[in-house]
């Protein structure tokens, strides 16, 4: 026997498996398929924007960018300045000048728009709902950097797939005087590898 008594039983919590809706990211149980895509969308003296390949999924496609910010010789108040503004462009933060934030867009075959822009989710029906038309959500990665340079990586969810015919990308950003830029991608050569895209479980 011992002073203290046993601790009680508790019992295991109830805890259901969630998941989120196929229409806000690109799905975890799945291998994709990889399409060689890379194109330099936009650079300037300090600033560079690349898509750097698109991973084909059963029912969407995840295009995968990369931007980087280089130092170039600038004093340290004007690189903090630059760095500040960098970072405040992630895709779920709260830019100060909202006009001046990075966007994306594409023009489907069909010649549909569809806007990577985080503000239909709010105030704009019900986010749990199955859209009716095509979507396209911009989901931040990893990225980091030093006295010199930083990085950081965004992947764009278009679903459903998208119909036939080739595929523009349009991209700007203002705060970094970057003005509208477009590139043509091979849609058609995008859905060809649909059936490769595999399931980790069946």
């Amino acid at each position: 026997m011992t002073f203290f008594p046993p601790d009680p039983d508790v019992p295991e919590p109830q805890e259901r498996e969630s998941s989120q809706p196929r229409w806000w990211a690109a799905p975890e149980d799945e291998m994709p398929a990889l399409f060689p895509a890379s194109e330099i969308l936009a650079t300037t003296d300090h600033v560079a924007v690349a898509l750097m390949g698109a991973a084909i999924y059963r029912d969407g496609i995840e295009f995968r960018l990369e931007r980087r910010l280089r130092r170039n010789g600038l004093p340290t108040q004007e690189w903090n300045k630059l760095c500040g503004a960098f970072m405040e462009h992630h895709p779920w933060g709260d830019p100060m000048d909202p006009a001046g934030r990075l966007r994306f867009g594409l023009v489907l075959g069909d010649g549909e728009r569809v806007f990577a822009d985080q503000s239909r989710f709010f105030g704009d029906g019900d986010p749990m709902a199955e859209p009716t038309h095509h979507t396209l959500n911009r989901r931040g990665g990893g990225g980091g950097g030093d006295g010199n340079s930083y990085s950081g990586s965004d992947g764009l969810w278009l679903w459903p797939a998208p119909p036939a015919g080739p595929i523009e990308l349009v991209m700007q950003w203002p705060a970094f005087n970057i003005d509208e830029r477009r590139v043509i991608l091979d849609g058609n050569g995008m859905l060809e590898l649909v059936p490769l895209a595999r399931r980790f479980w069946p």
